[in-house]
């Protein structure tokens, strides 16, 4: 009997612990989604401005003259909480799904060409718009 409650206890105490882990991860993973919301609020206001930029249906699209680079967010239906997945798809036809430090350095960069195109649309200035779109 002691066996069976000590089996149970250290199982008990495994599953704890793993669940703590996921929780944890689910929290980094809500601050990249967080950010994603307000990315896609950006790129909805700019769309609104110029064809260069496309937000629609949870992915994120910058027009350049070589192709389009698009950053998507898809949410993972095969687990019970909420949690997304989040993928660049290049223009070539790629789709590279990204891990967490991935995603940070893709939504850091979208934020930073996104910000300067919004100011340069503020300014009017269509020449200086093609130019960062097509640095990224």
């Amino acid at each position: 009997m002691k066996k069976l409650f000590l089996l149970l206890f250290v199982l008990g105490a495994g599953l704890s612990v793993q669940a703590q882990n996921t929780d944890n991860s689910g929290q980094d993973w809500a601050e990249s989604n967080i950010q994603y919301t307000e990315l896609y609020s950006l790129a909805t206001e700019i769309g609104k401005r110029t064809d260069k930029v496309i937000a629609n249906d949870n992915v994120i699209s910058i027009v350049k003259e070589n192709g389009t680079t698009s950053f998507q967010r898809k949410r993972d239906m095969s687990v019970p909480v909420e949690f997304y997945d989040f993928i660049l798809l290049t223009s070539t036809g790629r789709r590279i799904p990204l891990n967490k430090g991935q995603t940070e350095k893709v939504i850091e960069k979208f934020q930073n060409v996104l910000t300067k195109v919004k100011a340069s649309i503020d300014v009017d200035n269509t020449q200086a718009i093609d130019a960062i779109l097509e640095g990224l």
